[in-house]
């Protein structure tokens, strides 16, 4: 295996600002059926508290899914250090930010540490709050749709 994606998968519509689609990380092997995913969970959602949690050989065509988008492929010699980054990303839970944040927060630390080219965080930030579908197309080559 020379290489693994990173790619975040979005899990609901997000059409009302209040609800978000909820995002999470996946990482897996190219074409593969199945990966490992990293993400907050919502503990409490009136003060937006979130708990680390990890997900391993999850299917990538899981109902509530709408899609995911690439952000890089991770060379296999980085795919631990990659991992490491993520987790140590502390949770939410000030009140105000929210898993979308979360991974916003935890590709920064990637791309300081250049585990993935430099501007992602940029373009990801600007993809922060999008419903699924205006998502899509805003990545384009990058959405992944899953498969119905």
């Amino acid at each position: 295996m020379t290489h693994y994606e990173l790619t975040i998968g979005v899990y609901g519509r997000g059409e009302d600002p209040n609800h978000r689609s909820h995002w999470v990380f996946v990482l897996s092997a190219p074409s593969s059926q199945f990966g490992n995913i990293l993400n907050v969970q919502l503990l409490d959602l009136d003060r937006l508290i979130y708990q680390f949690e990890r997900r391993d050989r999850e299917p990538l065509q899981s109902q509530g899914w709408e899609g995911r988008f690439m952000v890089a492929n991770i060379p296999a010699s980085k795919y631990r250090e990659d991992e490491a980054i993520i987790t140590r990303e502390p949770a939410p839970r000030n009140g105000t930010s929210r898993c979308q944040d979360w991974v916003l927060s935890c590709v920064i630390s990637l791309e300081v540490e250049e585990i993935i080219p430099s501007g992602m965080s940029e373009w990801v930030g600007s993809l922060i709050g999008l419903p699924s579908a205006a998502l899509a197309t805003r990545v384009g080559q990058r959405w992944i749709p899953v498969e119905t």
